[in-house]
């Protein structure tokens, strides 16, 4: 009977020398690694940049709709121009999101997120001199492509510096940068664009306006979050999982030192590191690179995996779930602006978000869009655009702070269940409410109650998923709710004209029917 036959292997560390397995020194797991560890400087600027990161990846993806209407003049945008160019970062975060989880997790977590911000900072800051559409489109497309990577490696890179217990509860603080987010762009952007001037550069077609200077100022975290990462440790989880445990031990060792001022290198007692299941066998088959043949049989063996019998079940569901979480606060959060609007707008007073949708597009209505679109182009924003989406990014900071607290008492699985039964309730009734005020509260709440869900199970998506596949997991299950957001916003493109209540009934069950899935999520 052979060694591995009486006990599983374990990882022997010694400074920088990995030796063979030892029985009878004690092994410790990663989770009572990290508690040995503890929380320190280094560890806190990890959960920082992480935040910055997120708010970067709102800020690419969504503060482009405030950029769009003060750019139309100059670009000779056309309503159908002005939504492609809205949803075309997502179809470039859908193409590559397969691509970025095979690389984050065979490359590495900080090495893809570095890489893939400054890449997307340089196509954000091109795109801001686009002399026509198509640059435009071009260039928002390849922002989207390389910001798909930080969109879903945050997550990972984030949730490996924490013990299993705490990962979604430290991803859904991070997570209050998208309601951050949310009143940086708009907050930047009622400043900026009320900015009147315009700057002729010699020889070109190009004229500097505030709305170029927009995208600059939105590209700021993008590059902290890239230089930041520059000094941060990679993930030691990754290092063990890849078969690289010296270089997880001085990970481990950098933390701990910085955590414990007065302690020794010999002070650390972590020497033996139990490896996760088929880590071994993992480690073993990393060298075999090459051709493209075998890289695409090295991403078919990574992906494999998510689709095997102990994974294939929760990860169907947490791309079901993020499908729908996407439907209901990307699809219809992209209508968000104009719905209010119109439904404050409106000159009938106690009427339903629906009878006011009716209102504003009847003949006369659009008679008076059309009288207004054959004047000379007009791109100024009306500042009740900004006003809505700063309450509306406050509303998610709150929210996610509250979920921060009650994740503890209710657990991420019921707490996801009661968002997403919450949200799918107050889509239902806010179409009988005649008060508008009462409508927009029960409006933000369809919206912020789904959308805050998703960072929580993005943090349960880390939780469930071993460390070789937990990247490629969370990418391909946002890829899904990426498609979720353009299916829900032409969705509602096509039918809310024609059945507002069917369009509310729609959205609302499928937040619904989403709370019911969570349920067969594990704890």
């Amino acid at each position: 009977m052979g060694l591995e036959d009486i006990s599983s292997p374990v990882f022997t560390i010694d400074s920088n020398k990995v030796s063979m397995p030892d029985i009878a020194l004690k092994t410790y797991t990663f989770d009572e690694v990290i508690d040995i560890i503890g929380f320190g400087k280094t560890t806190l600027q990890i959960f920082i940049a992480s935040s910055i990161i997120m708010m970067a990846v709102l800020n690419e993806t969504m503060g482009i709709s405030i950029v769009i209407p003060a750019a139309q003049c100059d670009l000779n945008l056309s309503a159908t121009d002005k939504g492609i160019l809205t949803g075309v970062s997502f179809a470039g975060i859908i193409v590559s999101s397969h691509f970025w989880g095979y690389i984050a997790d065979t490359k590495g977590r900080r090495r893809t997120l570095i890489v893939s911000l400054l890449l997307t900072a340089v196509c954000s800051l091109v795109s801001s001199l686009s002399i026509n559409y198509t640059m435009m489109v071009v260039m928002r497309f390849l922002v989207g492509v390389f910001i798909s990577a930080p969109s879903a490696t945050i997550f990972a890179y984030l949730g490996e510096f924490f013990k299993t217990a705490n990962r979604t509860l430290v991803i859904t603080y991070a997570s209050t940068a998208v309601g951050l987010s949310a009143v940086f762009t708009a907050t930047a952007g009622w400043y900026v664009l009320s900015l009147h001037w315009m700057l002729d550069i010699p020889g070109t077609e190009l004229t500097i306006k505030p709305w170029r200077l927009l995208f600059f100022v939105y590209t700021i975290p993008t590059l902290i979050g890239a230089f930041w990462l520059m000094i941060l440790p990679e993930s030691p989880k990754f290092y063990l999982s890849r078969g690289r445990e010296s270089e997880a031990f001085e990970i481990l060792l950098r933390l701990y030192l910085e955590n414990h001022p007065h302690a020794a290198v010999d002070d650390f007692a972590v020497k033996h590191i139990t490896p996760e299941a088929g880590q071994k066998d993992r480690s073993t088959s990393l060298k075999r690179t090459g051709s493209c043949w075998k890289v695409a049989c090295s991403v078919w063996n990574q992906t494999v995996p998510l689709f095997q019998k102990q994974n294939v079940i929760n990860f169907v569901i947490c791309c079901v779930v993020q499908f729908g979480l996407f439907v209901v606060s990307a699809g219809m959060g992209l209508w968000f602006p104009d719905i209010i609007n119109r439904l404050t707008t409106t000159n009938v007073s106690d009427i339903s978000v629906c009878e006011a949708l009716e209102v504003s597009a009847n003949p006369g209505y659009i008679l008076n869009v059309e009288t207004i679109i054959d004047e000379a182009c007009k791109d100024n924003i009306n500042e009740r655009v900004f006003i809505y989406a700063i309450s509306l990014g406050i509303l998610y900071t709150v929210v996610y702070l509250a979920m921060s607290v009650l994740m503890r008492k209710l657990g991420r699985k019921c707490l996801v269940a009661f968002n997403l039964f919450f949200s799918g309730c107050s889509g239902i009734v806010l179409q009988f409410v005649a008060n508008p005020y009462i409508t927009i509260a029960l409006f933000c709440s369809f919206l912020v109650f789904a959308g805050t869900s998703i960072s929580i199970l993005n943090g349960a998506t880390v939780s469930i998923f071993p460390t070789n596949v937990r990247a490629m997991a969370v990418c391909l299950s946002l890829m899904m709710g990426r498609l979720g957001s353009v299916f829900g916003s032409n969705l509602v493109g096509l039918i809310l004209e024609e059945n507002c209540t069917l369009t509310f009934y729609l959205f609302a069950s499928g937040s619904i029917i989403c709370a019911v899935l969570t349920l067969f999520l594990p704890s």
